[in-house]
């Protein structure tokens, strides 16, 4: 089921219940639009955060509000039949938050200073958008939901800004010192090779086998200190 502005108003408009009730202030013409939405980082990195922030509060709402979205297709119907309304969308917006997430993650692996903060910082502001919608009622919440969408250049942005990241990476990668593995890898730290363990005295066999006549002596002088052991 496609959400569109066009046919949530027209579907609104169609019921006098909802005609004295419009939707919470939201900003819905960023919706398709390749404007950069008021309030957003100008730079990439930082509106793809933006972008991220904006479309994870939306699904959060989809789940606020899913059951007035169920109430609505009942009363009104819609041509795209689904056993949740609006599921494939909010499924392929879960796949958009994955993209956005890895063009952030290349961005941050690639620059020279820390920038996860000013990320945070862009999702945080991308979520707050939905904070006057929020304060409003569940239905008018719903409203507002279905009337918003995310800016066309959300996506057309991560992608140049994963890409550009990735190329620097890899010139990084390229451009990076190389560190010479050790000819031995087993080489005392100072260079020399490591001498060999000595082996155990345990192991260490006799220069020369006992005769089997002193064998004999031995077992038999054994034997005589039992026997005296015994007799005292």
């Amino acid at each position: 089921m496609a959400k569109a502005a066009l046919l949530a108003l027209a579907l609104f408009a169609a019921a006098p219940a909802y005609a004295a009730d419009p939707p919470a202030t939201i900003s819905i013409q960023d919706q398709g639009s390749d404007e950069l939405p008021p309030g957003a980082p100008a730079d990439d990195y930082g509106f793809v955060a933006w972008c991220y922030g904006a479309l994870d509060e939306s699904i959060g709402v989809y789940q606020t509000v899913l059951p007035d979205l169920k109430d609505i297709d009942a009363k009104f119907g819609s041509p795209v039949k689904e056993a949740t309304p609006y599921g494939e969308d909010v499924s392929d917006e879960r796949k958009a938050l994955k993209r956005f997430a890895a063009a952030m993650e290349a961005a941050e692996r690639a620059s020279p200073r820390p920038i996860a903060p000013e990320g945070v910082r862009a999702i945080n502001l991308g979520r707050s958008i939905w904070d006057p919608a929020k304060a409003q009622p569940r239905r008018q919440l719903a409203h507002a939901w279905l009337m918003w969408g995310l800016p066309n250049r959300c996506e057309s942005t991560a992608k140049t800004l994963k890409t550009r990241a990735t190329l620097l990476g890899q010139a990084l990668a390229i451009g990076a010192p190389k560190v010479d593995a050790p000819e031995h890898a087993d080489a005392h730290p100072e260079g020399r090779p490591a001498a060999p363990p000595a082996p155990s005295p345990a192991a260490t066999p006799p220069s020369e086998a006992p005769s089997i006549d002193t064998l004999l002596d031995s077992s038999a002088g054994a034997s005589t200190d039992k026997a005296k052991g015994k007799s005292n």
